[in-house]
């Protein structure tokens, strides 16, 4: 991205995992809800426009996870809106309860500057993900109704193999959204969570990027695995001529 190339600036959180319980910690004793207060604090000092949260908010399909969530936001004082899309580990319904209109972008694109922003729903079947032919459907008619513009996508599940332990809690007709991809080129950028890592891949015109959780990280390894680098973030600068630039941004996990 040139100097002349003016961006906006969007934050990707993921994978909060709240407990009810806010004394509770998880893997490695990271306790979620102090590890994002952290996150959100360094959301707040990078002043993004825009903060994407790409599922698991609940670590344990409470009620009280998501007030804890949005107790932090309102203390974190970030002025940026949030929009949010459903992981396997959280409950739709309560979901929508405490956040109808920051899920709203599941049924319209967000507009910012050369940019339109997507949403896809793939919440399941327990940890699996699917994204139905409605959904996609839209989607292409979205991003073919504005040829001339840069499209970013935003998903939980990832699209493509990690070929690792996670491959089991798989986006199980993922092959449906990459055919997609190869039709729609103006796809420029594909985020998700699900992984608890910073990974990035190459689709064609597409660049599929994954987001370290804001608590424990997982290891891509053939059998289970912690691994211990700490909470973070990823922040993108998105170019009015289609370039961009990113970075994972990570905050002390004790």
């Amino acid at each position: 991205m040139t100097a002349s190339d003016s961006c906006v600036r969007v934050i990707q959180i993921s994978d909060c995992h709240l407990f009810a319980d806010i004394e509770r910690s998880g893997y490695l004793k990271i306790n979620p809800y102090t590890s994002l207060q952290k996150v959100l604090a360094c959301v707040r000092d990078l002043e993004p426009e825009l903060v994407l949260v790409t599922g698991d908010l609940s670590g344990d399909l409470s009620e009280s996870g998501y007030r804890h969530f949005q107790t932090l936001w309102q203390q974190a004082g970030i002025p940026a809106a949030m929009h949010i899309i459903p992981g396997n580990h959280d409950q739709p319904a309560l979901l929508r309860q405490f956040f109808g209109s920051e899920m709203s972008w599941l049924q319209r694109s967000l507009k910012l500057d050369n940019w339109h922003l997507h949403a896809l729903d793939s919440h399941y079947q327990g940890t699996l993900g699917y994204v139905d032919k409605e959904q996609l459907s839209k989607l292409k008619g979205r991003v073919n109704a504005a040829p001339d513009v840069f499209h970013l996508v935003a998903v939980h599940h990832h699209p493509v193999a990690c070929n690792s332990w996670m491959d089991k809690h798989q986006w199980c007709n993922r092959e449906a959204f990459l055919a997609l991809l190869d039709e729609l080129p103006q796809i420029r950028l594909v985020i998700h969570g699900h992984v608890h890592a910073d990974l990035s891949w190459q689709h064609g015109n597409s660049q599929i990027l994954a987001c370290p959780s804001t608590c424990w990280q997982w290891r891509h390894t053939e059998e289970f695995a912690v691994d211990d680098k700490a909470p973070g973030l990823r922040l993108l600068e998105l170019g009015q001529k289609g370039t961009f630039n990113t970075r994972i941004i990570r905050v002390s996990n004790r």
